[in-house]
Formats: C-alpha cells, sequence, structure tokens
C-alpha cells in the first residue's frame, strides 16, 4: 500500500446519514479493488520471492482495511423511520422494564441485591446437592430450606 494519498479521509466517517457511510464504502471500496487488481497483476508478473511476499503482505494490508471499513459501517446507526408495529412493541418493553431505576445509585442498589439473593440461591443448591450425596435424600436436619 505505498500511494501516497493519505487514508485519513476513508478512516475517519462521521456518525449520520446512511447516504454518507454508503458513499464512503463505495469509495474505499473503488480504492481497495483499484490496489488489489495492481497487486494481482504484479504478483502474476513478478518471479522474485521477496517482491511476492511484499505483494502478499500489502494484500494482507487491503484486506484489514476491508475488514475495518465493515466495522466502522457497522458502528453507524441507521436512519431509517420505524413501522408503527415496531413501535408498539417497543413501547410494550419498556412496560416490562418500568421497574428498572433510572437513578444509578438506585441500580446499583438493586443489582447488588440481586446478585446477592442469586448467591444466596447458589449457595442453597450446593448444601442441598451436598446432602443429597451424603444420603440425606430429604428437607430434614442439616439440610437449610429455602427462604420465601
Amino acid at each position: 500500500m505505498n500511494d501516497p494519498r493519505p487514508l485519513a479521509p476513508y478512516l475517519c466517517v462521521m456518525a449520520g446519514r446512511s447516504e454518507e457511510v454508503q458513499s464512503w464504502s463505495e469509495t474505499l471500496q473503488t480504492c481497495l479493488r483499484a490496489k488489489m487488481d495492481k497487486l494481482i497483476d504484479a504478483f502474476q508478473k513478478s518471479t522474485d520471492p521477496a517482491e511476492r511476499a511484499q505483494i502478499e503482505k500489502d494484500a494482507r494490508t487491503c484486506g484489514v482495511f476491508a475488514r475495518s471499513a465493515k466495522a466502522i459501517e457497522t458502528m453507524v446507526p441507521e436512519t431509517s423511520t420505524k413501522p408503527a408495529a415496531d413501535e408498539a412493541a417497543n413501547d410494550d418493553e419498556a412496560l416490562m422494564h418500568a421497574d428498572i431505576p433510572d437513578d444509578p445509585e438506585e441500580l446499583q442498589a438493586a443489582l447488588v441485591a440481586r446478585f446477592t439473593r442469586f448467591a444466596e440461591l447458589l449457595e442453597l443448591k450446593r448444601l442441598a446437592d451436598e446432602g443429597d450425596r451424603d444420603g440425606g435424600g430429604g428437607a430434614g436436619e442439616g439440610r437449610p430450606t429455602a427462604p420465601a
């Protein structure tokens, strides 16, 4: 990739309209295709192992740029409008999560409480499994019962 043009215009994508991203992507694809065509032609004509190794290295670099471009494209949000059915589904989902606190401290406290409860249940399960291995069978002595 001994191209004198800087790559910054291709790698610095501003988030926004998908038309911008599409245009950017098409421009980059055109550049990469042209470079790959040159590399393939040079590889076919070359018999020097060192030159062929450099050509392969340049081709791998093109692959890195292509994968990076694809990743960048996925980072830009789509600006399409959602149908009314999708919006209604999102409203239903929002209702399912209405009990999640907005305040970060409340959220952290709720998470700590849930993880603590989860740890307690795991400990009860572990104790119950140990009781079953020891021949304890039922919910008798030495075996705690789950709190209600």
